[in-house]
Parts: structure tokens; sequence; C-alpha cells
């Protein structure tokens, strides 16, 4: 079993990395060492948290912890730990008070607005209003303070450069933002909260909640978020990160060498014991192309020998056959096991599975069983999970990658995050995968080296 077993017995002071690919039990590795960390019984225990970027995935791990749970170990969302704690600093007066989702777009467009009025006509100020989002988002994740900070930064997980005049343009929508912001009784967003606990913890000279942090899918958390969990355990405590960063989906483009942990020795895993031969062959292959992405931080994989059928890939004269296709494909596999239809986006996966008895992996009021049937939910969502057969409608050209996408970031760094989703949702299939499209197949999918069973319906 390679170096799975080990890590969850590392020792319990000082910061740990495991990096490893798709499959290769990281999470269920994370889970154990936070029953370990967690134990009375263990010298150097203490009071646990294991933290992960999504509520689904919450859940999961809440399942791997049935019938070992511990009184010491919590199992949260950063959001959910940051709040938690700005709240217990007087900082976290109701809800009121983070910006979410579709009042910040508003906000950030009426920045942009502002801004320009002081500047000659200019593309720049066109721009979609989620690369505006995006950017505001990479500065606040790394942790950046000032505008000569932003102008001397590396601009990771972005391939088109930004001159040092249009950046000064940024930093001024990002300071117009942050003043509409307030007088809109938003004291944060979900983007720029980590900065403030990581404020906090700085002057806060209470013991310590924690003595021991897990940080579970950690490539998407950002530099600042992970910074912050750093500083929340005491001296004689740990971090231990786990990581795969051929699944770094939200764009941040950062290094755990970045985040504050002083590490002697990375652990590795390459072995995958969840895909089939045949699926781990195509997200390799996916992997390999050159719109995916390098960083030194990806583990090469050893593909599993798990013998499986090869992956069916039909084309569909119109999108209503795939739903027909999806569903009856659905309802044969939901009766022996667990069948995920899985979307770019909610508004697919719904229309997909429009009809048919399954059970949506986002809401707060889920709990994983594991039992067979069919279940829902995006690529996003996905994350951590797995399934024995994974759906995936709607992967033409039209879909894939996302005009709105494609818009926002241009199409080098669309292509490069939008390979990084379907190599997500790919790797969720232990042994089916089917994949539908109609019109053109998406640009993004490997096609050669007959990795699929070609088929119509």
């Amino acid at each position: 079993m390679g170096r799975q077993p080990h890590v969850a017995y590392l020792p319990p002071r000082g910061h740990q990395v495991v990096l490893g690919t798709a499959g290769t039990g990281k999470t269920v590795m994370a889970m154990l060492r936070a029953l370990y960390l967690s134990d009375p019984g263990v010298e150097g225990s203490g009071r646990t948290l294991l933290v992960t970027y999504n509520n689904a995935l919450v859940k999961y791990l809440g399942h791997l912890s049935e019938g070992n749970s511990s009184p010491n170990l919590d199992i949260r969302t950063f959001a959910k730990f940051a709040r938690g704690y700005l709240h217990s600093r007087g900082l976290m007066n109701g809800w009121n008070v983070i910006a979410d989702a579709e009042p910040r777009r508003g906000l950030i467009e009426s920045a942009v607005r502002e801004v320009a009025k002081g500047y000659k006509p200019h593309a720049f100020f066109e721009r979609e209003t989620g690369w505006f989002q995006d950017e505001l988002a990479w500065i606040a994740g790394m942790g950046l303070r000032t505008e000569s900070e932003y102008l001397g930064a590396e601009r990771l997980g972005r391939r088109t450069p930004l001159s040092a005049d249009l950046r000064k343009v940024v930093w001024k929508i990002l300071e117009k933002y942050r003043e509409l912001r307030s007088e809109n009784g938003k004291r944060f967003d979900w983007s720029d909260i980590a900065m403030t606990v990581r404020d906090q913890l700085a002057i806060d000279d209470r013991p310590r909640l924690y003595r021991h942090v897990i940080i579970d899918e950690g490539q998407d958390l950002s530099p600042e978020e992970i910074r912050s969990l750093v500083a929340a355990v005491p001296n004689d405590g740990s971090v231990t990160f786990f990581g795969d960063y051929a699944q770094q989906i939200y764009g941040q483009g950062m290094s755990w060498r970045a985040c504050g942990l002083q590490v002697g020795r990375i652990e590795t895993f390459r072995d995958n014991y969840r895909n089939s031969e045949a699926i781990a062959k195509v997200a390799i292959a996916l992997s390999s192309q050159p719109f995916f992405g390098k960083t030194n931080d990806l583990v090469p994989p050893v593909a599993p020998t798990a013998s499986g059928p090869k992956p069916t890939l039909v084309r569909c004269a119109t999108r209503e056959e795939e739903i027909s296709v999806v569903q009856a494909a659905a309802r044969r596999l939901g009766t022996v096991g667990t069948v995920a239809v899985v979307g770019r986006t909610w508004a697919d996966v719904d229309r997909a599975c429009q009809g048919i008895a399954s059970q949506r992996l986002k809401s707060d009021r889920y709990f994983w069983d594991s039992a067979p049937g069919i279940y829902r939910t995006t690529y996003h969502s996905a994350k951590g999970l797995e399934f024995d057969a994974v759906l995936m409608p709607f992967c033409g050209a039209s879909t894939v990658p996302l005009a709105e996408v494609v818009d926002s970031l241009g199409k080098d760094d669309a292509a490069e995050r939008e390979a990084k989703l379907l190599y997500v949702a790919i790797t969720r299939a232990k042994s089916e995968l089917l994949i539908t499209y109609s019109g053109d197949l998406t640009p993004l999918l490997p096609t050669e080296g007959a990795l699929f069973a070609e088929v119509r319906p």
C-alpha cells in the first residue's frame, strides 16, 4: 500500500505535506490522521480540526468517521472555521457582514464603473465582471496588503500577463470595492475573510482551540487561508496538508511552499487505488496535454492495474438524446452501485436528472450513506468523492469550457481551469465512465490512443 498507512502516524508536532494523485487515498488518510491525533490515548494528541473546502466533502468525511468519531475532532469547511473564530473575537455580528457571491459581484461592477470615470474610455473596463472578481480574489487569497506588494507579485494561475499600469488600476478598483462594501454594511467577503482571521490570531493571546489541523484538498484553499490555519495551532501542535495540484480548480496557482509551512520531507502517494486502468489512462492523457498547466508539485501517477471496461463516449444528435442516454444508464447502474451524474453547472445537472429519483450532493442537510442509487452533483462539488460509475452529460464544445469562463479569463486560462475540472469529474469513477456530447466534442478531452469506446445511441 506504499506510504499511505505511514502518514496517519507522522509526528504530532510540526508541519507535514502529503501530495498525491487522484484515487491514492488522501482523503481516507486525512481522516485516519485526524482520528489518530484526536485520540486521548495517543501521546501528543489534542483537539483536532479536519478542514476542507466544500460542504459535500465535509459530509463525506463525516461518513468516513462514523463509528470512530471523537469529541476532540471537528470536521468543518474553512468558511465555517473562519466565521466561528471571528465570532469569538466579536467581529461576526450576523450573516449580513459577509458579502456573498451576488452582492459581491454587484459591488465590484459598481467599483469598476466608478474607477473608469477617472480614465479615458478603455477596453480594460469592458472586461467581463468575472475577470475582476477573479483578480480581486487572487489578491486577497495571496495575502497582498499593499499596492507595492501587488505590483511586485508574480501572478500565478494566469497565463496572460498584466502590465504594471493596469495593476495600479486594479488596485484602485479593489480599494473602491472595499469602500462600497463597507458603506453597505459588509465587513468581509469569502475571499478576504482569511486575512482578518490571520490578523486576529497574531494578536490573540488566548490558548489555541486546536492543537492539530489537518487540511484535506489543500490545493483549493488560498495561501492566506492556509497561513491562517498554521497560525491557529500552538507551537507544540501540528499542521498536515494533503493535496493534489492536478485538481487545483479555483485558480490561485499557488504552492504549499508559499503558505508558511516548514517541511523537511514531502510524502507522496503515486498508486491509484480508485480508478480502473482504463479510466486512469483517460485522466493521465488529459493531464499530459499542454493546456493542463505544469507545476513542480504535480506527482506523476502510477497507472492502476484494476481491470474495467473502456470509458464510453456517446455522440448524440441533441441534448435531449443525451439526457435519454444518461438517464437510462443511471437507472441501470443505480440499482447495483453508486452512480453520479456530474455536470459543469447545477442547471445542466438538474436538467439531465429531471424526472428520475436522485440525491443532490450539495445541501448541508445531506448525509452520505454509500447506498446504491443515483446522485447528482457538479464538477466542483464532486471533489474528494467517489462512485462506482460516473455519467458526464453535455461535454460538447459549447459547454466545456464554459463560455462565461472564457469571456472572463481568456481562452488559455479557461482551458487550464476547465481541463482540471474535467480531471476531477473523470477521476471520481471507480469502474464505469460514460461521457455524452452533441455537436462538437469539447477540445479539452484527449482523443488520441483509443481511450474510449465511441458509440452512437
